[in-house]
């Protein structure tokens, strides 16, 4: 019995490190050289847009996979080194970019893609010349922006109808920085480089709000531009980070405005046998729980690592996979993460080697695109292994708790500004977002929208409401009810319930009851 604790984190382990094998494939080639085009995968289709061919020349066309074969897509103006951000419709807005060949000048132009139609439509102009910028959707509609290269930066926003103005200028001039919501109505901007180049402080701006500083990115350098889902729940995030002076590889994990180093159980290398390693991107799949970086060492093999990042809600350290592939294949910074798991990387720079750390040339790019593997589940297994995993777990669980006493949650959460700032967000997600209209709402998806544990959402919803988590939801259901009998009479009582967020009438007039201390009936005659 004593060693059931340790089948269970085995099967965890199991779980959130399970390798499916094999090497790399080679996909199709670009019918033309491509190196640093952003990797998008759209109305389920591999898609480039931008970047520049060899000789280091802009490239005014987009690329996507269909049918074995990829097609162009002219684009209205070329993006290389440009902002590239998903739309809430699903279309993508790109802007600026290198304005001549060799990544000279800054240019202008904004445009949108369509990948239904496969078509690009003209946006106007930035309300500055650009490249090396990012931009961050907002919940309004708006697109917010920043960032450039070799001239001065600020924060800028496009509205739709009106297009791009001057927002606010920025503390530190900044190259392809980190945006990210941090609220509902606020964002943190910052960056390992400035806009020259150089290393950047650990100044961080905000769409609203003063600028503050944040100390571990004086230590630790962002690392990349923001190509891919960096998000692990709501305003919480996983980013790539070099050590400024040893050179070690770590992952800064972003909640709000509160930044800390994530925990793993095994370090992303810094070398390997062959000598140093370069990481490209982050990208986080959060229907797998796990986040995917690619790496190259110097002789131009590539390494997978995939970090489960689940254990850290209960407390744990994230759990890293690393798969190598034998090379040598190409330098490029941004690949697409497939619904499978697998990493596609298309394009890059013919790989050399300079210093014991992988180079290259922005003259010599390649056509070569390869899928990497991750070591995540597959549609065709996850269900059987999962419904195994599961029942092995529940069967564990049951004779191990049987005998055991089960450790009680803490009685309320520490005051502390993380748990402040959870509360906030507690409170916005349940009243704005109105989550209490989900009839299956479970306090486990509260939990994994705030990237934090079941345990740690309890205790803070005890201090704040001193009630349990289906009581404070029904709470929420009854008074949405009162309002829908007050101010729509002609409602039925089983049409108010369903709206309100019970899964039957029964349970509608049970909680009704025990809340207001009246049936439905009797209450809407005292008001009416």
């Amino acid at each position: 019995m004593k060693r059931l604790p340790l089948i269970l984190l085995t099967l965890l382990t199991v779980a959130c490190s399970r390798s499916s094998g094999g090497g790399a494939e080679r996909w199709p080639d670009l019918p033309q050289p491509l190196s640093t085009p952003y990797v998008m995968v759209l109305n389920g289709e591999v898609t480039l847009f931008g970047g520049h061919t060899d000789g280091f020349v802009l490239s005014p066309s987009a690329w996507y996979l269909k049918g074995g074969a990829w097609h162009e897509v002219p684009m209205k103006y070329p993006h290389d080194v440009a902002f590239c951000t998903l739309l809430p419709d699903g279309r993508v807005m790109l802007g600026g970019g290198s304005a001549e060949a060799f990544g000279i000048g800054q240019s202008w132009g904004v445009e949108i893609y369509d990948p239904v139609t496969h078509t690009f439509s003209a946006e106007g102009i930035l309300d500055r010349k650009r490249a090396g910028a990012s931009a961050l959707g907002l919940p309004d509609g708006k697109v917010l922006v920043s960032g450039n290269w070799y001239a001065p930066d600020a924060m800028e926003v496009y509205e739709p109808g009106k297009g791009f103005s001057f927002l606010k200028e920025v503390t530190v001039q900044r190259n392809t920085p980190y945006i990210l919501a941090s609220a509902p109505d606020n964002a943190v901007v910052f960056s390992g480089l400035d806009n020259y180049g150089k290393p950047s402080d650990g100044t961080v701006d905000r769409l609203q709000g003063d600028p503050f500083h944040e100390p571990l990115l004086d230590e630790w350098e962002p690392w990349a531009a923001q190509r891919a889902n960096l998000s692990i729940g709501e305003y919480a995030y996983l980013v790539l980070a070099r050590h400024r002076e040893s050179g070690e590889w770590g992952i800064l994990r972003i909640t709000g405005e509160q930044f800390s180093l994530l925990e793993t159980d095994t370090a992303l290398p810094a070398r390997s046998e062959a000598g140093g390693y370069i990481w490209s991107q982050l990208a986080v799949d959060r229907s797998r729980r796990s986040a995917y970086t690619l790496g190259i060492d110097t002789e131009g093999n590539a390494c997978v690592a995939r970090i489960c990042y689940d254990p850290i809600f209960d407390g744990g350290p994230a759990e890293v996979t690393l798969t190598t592939f034998h090379g040598p294949f190409p330098l490029a910074d941004a690949f697409a993460l497939l619904p499978d798991g697998t990493l596609v990387r298309a394009g890059g720079i013919r790989f050399s080697s300079v210093g014991g750390f992988p180079s290259g040339d922005n003259f010599k790019t390649v056509r070569e695109v390869w899928a990497f593997p991750t070591g995540a589940p597959s549609k065709a297994d996850f269900p059987w292994l999962w419904v195994l995993v599961g029942g092995l777990l529940i069967l564990a669980a049951g004779i191990y708790f049987t005998s055991h006493r089960h450790p009680a949650p803490p009685e309320e959460a520490e005051d502390t500004p993380v748990t402040r700032q959870l509360t906030e967000q507690l409170s916005q997600i349940i009243e704005e977002d109105e989550l209490f209209k989900q009839p299956d709402l479970r306090v486990t998806d509260i939990a994994a929208r705030l990237a934090t544990n079941r345990t740690y959402i309890s205790a803070i919803i005890k201090s704040l409401s001193g009630d349990s988590f289906s009581n404070l939801i029904n709470g929420y259901r009854i008074r949405y009810a009162q309002k829908l009998m007050t101010e729509h009479p002609e409602m039925s009582i089983t049409e108010i319930a369903a709206e309100s967020g019970f899964s039957s009438r029964s349970a509608f007039y049970r909680n009704f009851k025990d809340i207001t201390g009246q049936s439905p009936a009797e209450w809407k005659k005292t008001v009416g």
